[in-house]
């Protein structure tokens, strides 16, 4: 059926605008909020997870998410931002370019899976910074790079910078879930209601 596995197309929704959330809040007012970034990181690492509730942790951790996608699909023309629909196009680019060259998955899968055992003494912000230079590694080398906007301050330092790329490296693993999941446009298009009494059933099950 068409309307098969929207719960979990759902999570992975609300994980990939939760993603370019943070790259939007970082990127322009330089805001970042663990709670919201802990579950992109964990997203990345679990990269052969098919738990989707998992992957995130806990569907409280992207509580932002879920109210950010309801806003997108669902609210009228003054709650949705074209940024967002750009990252989103471009992330799905991306994720097209990374799948259609072997080489550079079995590069970026070495590279987590190294990372990944090595994750016990780090801090959020260290995890940040390798999972960054992993996208720099793999990502960055794919033609046209997404164009991230912003305040110049907080797109030149690298502790920010390096939040913004793992951000976009989290969308770029819901972007692949998604799809994963038998996720497409068109069928948000066709389901949206479902998907929004979804988003509501979540939030609704989410703590404050």
């Amino acid at each position: 059926m068409l309307i098969k596995n929207i719960d979990e197309q759902t999570i992975a929704l609300a994980g990939l605008y939760q993603s370019c959330y943070v790259v939007s809040n970082v990127a322009w007012k330089g805001e970042y909020n663990e709670e919201d970034f802990l579950p992109l990181i964990n997203s990345i690492l679990q990269i052969d997870s098919t738990i989707v509730k998992d992957i995130y942790i806990d569907i409280d951790n992207i509580k932002s998410g879920f109210i950010y996608l309801k806003k997108q699909i669902i609210g009228d023309i003054f709650t949705r931002s074209s940024e967002t629909r750009r990252y989103i196009e471009s992330l799905k680019i991306l994720s097209n370019h990374l799948m259609g060259d072997q080489k550079t998955v079995t590069l970026m899968q070495n590279l987590l899976k190294e990372l990944k055992e090595n994750t016990d003494n780090l801090t959020t912000d260290e995890k940040a910074e390798k999972l960054s230079g992993i996208y720099q590694k793999t990502l960055s080398k794919f033609e046209p790079r997404i164009i991230v906007n912003g305040e110049n301050k907080y797109l030149t330092d690298p502790i920010q910078a390096s939040r913004i790329r793992t951000a976009l490296f989290a969308g770029v693993r819901a972007t692949l879930l998604w799809e994963q999941l038998g996720g497409s446009k068109w069928k948000l298009f066709l389901f949206k209601s479902s998907f929004s009494q979804t988003i509501d059933s979540y939030v609704s099950s989410t703590k404050s």
